[in-house]
């Protein structure tokens, strides 16, 4: 996992457990859904350490299991940023990590 700052804004780039790690039975899968939480929220915790003040990111719209965490977890579509162009076949997320003052 890797994130950029921009104008105290996040951009987190890639987060990927591999397939060995989550499993395919469903039972694996909430394993592999668990360490994705755990790196979500320190990915959030050193943002917020950081003081920046949101996390970005984009996925692919055929990552249900990616959507459904960031979904859980807080994050809501928005528009592209930085350098990204308008694509239908990915989805823009962020999530405040702290109020702007």
């Amino acid at each position: 996992m890797t994130a950029k700052s921009s104008a105290a804004v996040a951009l987190s780039k890639r987060a990927t457990v591999r397939p060995r790690s989550s499993g395919c039975s469903s039972t694996r899968r909430r394993g592999g859904l668990k360490l994705g939480k755990l790196l979500l929220s320190a990915l959030e915790a050193k943002a917020a350490k950081l003081d920046l003040t949101a996390i970005r990111m984009e996925t692919g719209i055929y990552q249900p299991e990616a959507i459904g965490l960031y979904k859980a977890s807080g994050y809501v579509e928005c528009a592209p940023f930085g350098s990204y162009l308008p694509d239908p076949l990915s989805l823009f997320m962020e999530k405040p990590v702290r109020q702007e003052a």
